[in-house]
């Protein structure tokens, strides 16, 4: 549980981008005490004045890390023109160091949160709100007739789709970023058939 503070926000803030430098560069093994402190700038004592344990600097941060997630999403969805697929799928894979660092943390604890009450609470509702997203750009798009979802169209599906995408850019680095995002306008294409219209028959002279 949080300690109330009026300045508690700022804590938790410089505590969640602790977490999230030693994630992206050490993953969670080198998630020490130690280190949230020293990365942190915050003593041991002062950390354990906001926060009960260990479990809860790691669910605060876990919390961070989804709400930046998602903000970085809603934008890029809110600037995307209908039915582009190509920013859809850019929209939900890391682009930037800063990005990339957020997912690199986000996919390192991801295991804990199939597990862990207070991270799979986090997840459930990163992921009911990706799928609000999608559901209303795909409606939009296939209302202007730029994509034809199919009938029972899985949104799990094409998220677990970007997802995947977003891990291997985070695995594979900058390099392979375009290419990444290249595979994955494919397999959201593929999977909900871009729309097209019949090429009209030649008239007989």
């Amino acid at each position: 549980m949080t300690r109330k503070s009026s300045r508690s926000t700022v804590r938790i803030e410089q505590l969640a981008h602790a977490v999230v430098d030693i994630l992206s560069e050490y993953g969670r093994g080198g998630l020490t005490r130690e280190r949230i402190s020293e990365r942190s700038g915050l003593s041991r004592p002062l950390i354990y004045y906001y926060f009960d344990s260990t479990e809860a600097v790691l669910g605060s941060a876990f919390k961070w890390i989804c709400s930046q997630l998602l903000e970085r999403e809603e934008k890029l969805l809110g600037e995307a023109e209908v039915g582009s697929l190509d920013q859809l799928a850019a929209s939900f894979i890391p682009t930037g160091d800063r990005t990339r660092k957020l997912y690199r943390a986000f996919f390192a604890l991801l295991p804990e949160a199939a597990i862990k009450d207070n991270l799979r609470e986090e997840l459930m509702q990163l992921r009911a709100r990706r799928r609000e997203l999608l559901a209303q750009v795909l409606l939009e798009a296939a209302r202007s007739g730029e994509v034809r979802p199919p009938d029972g169209c899985d949104l799990d599906a094409v998220a677990g789709l970007l997802e995947s995408a977003a891990l291997q850019v985070t695995l594979e680095g900058p390099r392979e970023e375009r290419n990444c995002v290249a595979q994955a306008i494919n397999a959201v294409g593929r999977y909900l058939r871009p729309f097209q219209l019949p090429i009209p028959r030649a008239v007989a002279a």
